[in-house]
């Protein structure tokens, strides 16, 4: 039951024993009808803020916990999440404010009231921690009101049982915390000596001893109090030695520990978590005075259920990596073999199943490489000579015939040279004529040689102003050149104008990573699908392989020929794809896997 004075004393030991308690309240009313009001405070400040209400009343509602970051100053507008979770689950792991969380007080699933208590901000804790806090306090309460006999009773049992969980919560490591504990018990149960031990696998080892840091674990004394905890571990029963004339419980090992070492009077308990016995706590007096009566041993096994699964759980996590995995190895083998976890079975039977078809079952490897289309014969059409362009009616793409006029370049200047040779020409010839009328030898011989100079020049620019016309030498596609927004600009002699490539020939081109070079040789056949045309393939042959690499997109290439074995006519050079060599049956498993495995490979390898 839960009465106003055992609150308060709870409430009191837990805000102190809580690290990092900025402010804190109580609210409680009727159990499961209310009014629920504010109880108890540990600030006055905080409980005016109307977050704190709006928080208590969400918990009261939900009957579940509230948690909200809030700012330092604790300003409305600071406040920066509000979620309703299980006081089991974390929250979040980013620690940038303080924070303020809630909590309903369930006893015996009766809803009687809510602790708010806002934890300051702390970068080396987790939001989780604040909730377990909490929580932990909470089963201390329902600890403290199930075993209520009286007002002073309850609130030293309060004060006892706050101790000690706060002594298994605090330490750094599970070790030190479970020596906190057994020395805390010693001290406030007047006893000789509290040890507890755990099991290890078919054993139990002590693992901590009241008063004492360092023991040896050949030390018969270690030896008999591990042999007593462990009786009362296989009989999963609360032991007390000296036995009652009718108990039926062996106490062998208790007994030697009495007789050899001063402990006359021995109560042990079986610590248990989660429904399975994890060790063992022993406590021993030596005096008469101190007997362990039955509201002694109901009060040790009562502590023992309140800090086990804590010094459980701290020693579980505090395990050295080999032991955690041999446990979850232990735990996958029990859900495979034991009883019960069908889902888990089931998985892995379907697992297993997909294994052993990925790895016989065989299927076509194929090698997959970018690919491009290009005219296996390219003709290059230059400048003829230095001038000017006039006209330019050829685009890329375009279709053109055998000699068909791509451009043409300004003749103005050529035709005014042509004129000036043939105005010169016609004035030789006049003068040679008349030096052959008048039989001058030597003149004749002269203008003979210079007519035949005009000739050659006129001869020269008439075949200078046949080039200006530019024609295309074979019949095809226009792949490049493009001048039709580049009228009047210059060319100089030999610059490349346009390519031509023909239309029924045509080569492709597959950059093939150099992971799988070594699986392509000449001959293999392959398909080949285009982004203009993805719902068709076309069969392929590899031609060539060049040995040589190329670096792009952050990987080296081979570049491998293919020939297409039908050439629809459709297909233009420059098209885009993708080709896939066929190399053979492999198993399943290994297409999938063998780039990641000879990546691990490498970097092994590399590392070794």
């Amino acid at each position: 039951m839960i009465t106003p004075s055992l609150v308060q004393v709870w409430f009191g030991y837990a805000c102190q024993q809580m690290q990092g308690v900025v402010q804190a309240c109580v609210y409680l009313g009727e159990a499961e009808k209310g009014p629920y009001k504010l109880f108890e405070v540990f600030s006055e400040s905080f409980v005016h803020s109307e977050l704190i209400h709006e928080n208590v009343e969400a918990a009261l509602k939900r009957r579940k916990a509230v948690v909200t970051r809030i700012g330092a100053n604790q300003g409305e507008a600071e406040v920066k999440h509000l979620v309703a979770v299980n006081a089991a689950q974390p929250v979040s792991t980013t620690n940038s404010t303080n924070y303020l969380v809630t909590c309903p007080l369930l006893i015996d699933r009766q809803l009687h009231g809510a602790i708010s208590v806002e934890f300051q901000h702390d970068p080396s804790a987790k939001t989780q921690d604040f909730l377990k806090n909490v929580d932990a306090a909470i089963k201390w309460l329902q600890f403290l009101c199930s075993n209520e006999t009286s007002d002073s009773g309850s609130s030293e049992n309060a004060a006892l049982a706050l101790q000690i969980t706060a002594r298994a919560l605090c330490q750094d490591t599970s070790a030190a915390a479970a020596t906190s504990v057994v020395t805390e018990l010693a001290t406030r149960l007047s006893c000789e000596r509290v040890s507890i031990g755990f099991r290890e696998g078919r054993e139990v080892k002590l693992y901590a001893l009241s008063h004492s840091a360092r023991y040896e674990s050949k030390q018969n004394l270690i030896k008999r109090i591990e042999a007593a905890i462990e009786e009362a571990v296989d009989q999963k029963e609360t032991l007390v030695y000296p036995a009652a004339d009718d108990s039926r419980y062996m106490m062998q090992a208790h007994e030697e520990l009495a007789n050899n070492h001063g402990g006359k009077y021995i109560c042990s308990i079986p610590l248990i978590h989660n429904e399975q016995v994890v060790g063992g706590v022993i406590f021993e007096h030596s005096s008469a005075a101190n007997a362990f009566l039955p509201e002694t041993v109901e009060l040790c096994e009562q502590l023992a259920a309140l800090f086990a699964p804590i010094l459980e759980y701290r020693r579980f996590n505090d395990r050295p990596l080999p032991a955690k995995t041999k446990e979850l190895l232990k735990n996958l083998a029990s859900g495979m073999l034991g009883r019960g976890h069908l889902g888990f079975k089931f998985g892995v039977a379907m697992s297993v199943l997909v294994l052993s078809l990925l790895t016989f079952m065989q299927w076509e490897y194929r090698v997959s490489a970018n690919s491009v289309l290009e005219g296996t014969i390219e003709r290059v059409i230059t400048a003829p000579e230095e001038g000017y362009i006039k006209d330019a009616p050829a685009r890329p793409g375009d279709l053109v015939s055998i000699n068909q006029e791509l451009a043409k370049l300004d003749d103005r200047d050529l035709k005014l040279e042509k004129l000036k040779w043939s105005g010169k020409q016609k004035q030789i010839s006049k003068e040679y004529r008349e030096a052959l009328a008048s039989r001058e030898r030597s003149q004749i011989g002269i203008l003979r040689a210079q007519l035949d100079q005009a000739q050659a020049q006129l001869e020269i620019l008439d075949k200078k102003l046949e080039r200006t016309v530019i024609s295309a030498p074979i019949g095809g596609v226009i792949v490049r050149g493009d001048f039709t927004r580049a009228l009047g600009s210059p060319v100089e002699r030999g610059q490349i104008l346009y390519k031509v490539s023909p239309l029924d020939q045509y080569r492709v081109l597959l950059e093939v990573d150099e992971s799988d070079i070594a699986e392509l040789s000449v001959g293999m056949k392959g398909e080949l699908t285009l982004s203009a045309a993805a719902e068709d393939t076309f069969e392929i042959v590899v031609d060539k392989i060049t040995p040589v690499s190329q670096a792009g997109e952050g990987a080296n290439y081979f570049q491998v020929e293919a020939s297409l074995v039908d050439t629809p006519e459709f297909l233009r050079p420059g098209m885009q794809g993708v080709s896939k060599i066929e190399i053979g049956e492999r198993q399943l498993l290994w297409i999938w896997t063998h780039k990641l495995v000879d990546w691990l490979r490498l970097k092994l390898w590399s590392w070794w």
